[in-house]
């Protein structure tokens, strides 16, 4: 049997596509007690039970999380052998700190710089699949007045966010543009700027305002970093190396990570169905739209498949040594400190 909590408010993601609708910030901010509730009522992880498995969640359940859900709804982790419970994330819901701890088994980080750091500073972790094997981070356009490669960024006033604007400025650095020919507008997550043609693009993620801003008409162009030297994997499986050490809860981790890699290979093949399982499941708490959730899983789709087509012979998740190679460059490139040590395919079959 499979369990989920599920968090009576918006994500990250699914936010930008409510943006604008007042009760999105209320149910934001709604989010944060009842998650630690739900933790709380979680059995231990590393063990706690002949197939119990405890896997977190970076954010809420949305189509980032396909893959797992169709799992859970498909009955692919119970043929493991396995009983999943799934702890969604949110604002303020660390991932890392339930991980090192024990009290989950397993993690998904939306950004391996999370990990990265946790290590550098003496934890025990290692990334053991990539739920993303291309950055879906891009630069969006309109699409009657696309930005298609890195020198088109000069001259423009460019929307960022906080966040995300170390990032950004590496990356221009890295591609031979004048940073002193662009401009910088702070933004937050919402993609209104662009629509409102106040800032001629935005940084963000080819499976998320590209998306809203479709739901409201607004036609945009992608320009994803990973086409300009800047990849990294994303939403990152990680599990402590006290879980590696021990082998049953190895066993558990490799049956969850065999049952995740099935349920986003029937997610891919049937997107109907996954977005369907999705509103099913969670869209009656969260406000998801069918219609929203199908059109965010084919935009992260190529991504999830790491070239657009397919994942190679070794499949998905898995962390080729070109991908780790430029997970590795991109991150030294932005201040975190880390080696091929924090990578392993041990539970993929590596």
């Amino acid at each position: 049997m499979t369990h989920t909590c599920t968090p009576p408010g918006l994500g990250r993601r699914s936010f930008l596509r409510v943006a604008g609708r007042g009760a999105a910030v209320a149910a934001v901010g709604s989010a944060v007690p009842w998650l630690a509730a739900c933790g709380s009522s979680a059995a231990g992880g590393n063990g706690s039970g002949k197939g119990r498995f405890t896997v977190k969640l970076a954010w809420i359940p949305n189509a980032e999380y396909a893959g797992i859900f169709v799992g859970a709804e498909d009955g692919l982790y119970t043929k493991q052998g396995l009983d999943v419970e799934i702890l969604p994330g949110g604002p303020n819901s660390a991932v890392v700190p339930m991980v090192t701890t024990g009290r989950v088994d397993l993690g998904v980080e939306a950004i391996p710089e999370n990990v990265a750091t946790a290590v550098a500073r003496g934890s025990k972790l290692k990334i053991v699949g990539a739920g993303l094997l291309k950055s879906p981070e891009s630069w969006i356009s309109l699409a009657d007045r696309p930005v298609r490669n890195p020198k088109e960024i000069e001259g423009k006033k460019l929307g960022i966010t906080l966040a995300g604007k170390n990032t950004a400025l590496v990356f221009m650095k890295r591609n031979g543009v004048d940073v002193s020919k662009v401009k910088l507008v702070p933004i937050q997550f919402d993609p209104a700027p662009l629509a409102a043609r106040e800032v001629d693009a935005i940084w963000g993620f080819a499976s998320n305002q590209p998306v809203s801003l479709a739901l409201r008409g607004v036609r945009t162009h992608v320009m994803p970093l990973a086409d300009f030297g800047f990849n990294r994997m994303q939403s990152v499986f990680f599990a402590s190396q006290k879980t590696l050490d021990d082998p049953a809860a190895r066993e558990r981790a490799r049956e969850f990570m065999t049952a995740s890699r099935l349920g986003w290979e029937a997610a891919l093949r049937d997107q109907k169905h996954a977005a369907d399982v999705i509103i099913k499941r969670y869209g009656a708490k969260l406000g998801l739209k069918l219609d929203e959730q199908a059109k965010s899983l084919a935009a992260i789709a190529p991504y999830v498949k790491g070239d657009g087509s397919g994942a190679g012979p070794k499949g998905l998740f898995w962390m080729s040594d070109a991908l780790i190679e430029e997970t590795i460059t991109s991150l030294t490139s932005i201040g975190i400190k880390l080696d091929r040590s924090l990578f392993t395919n041990e539970l993929l079959g590596g």
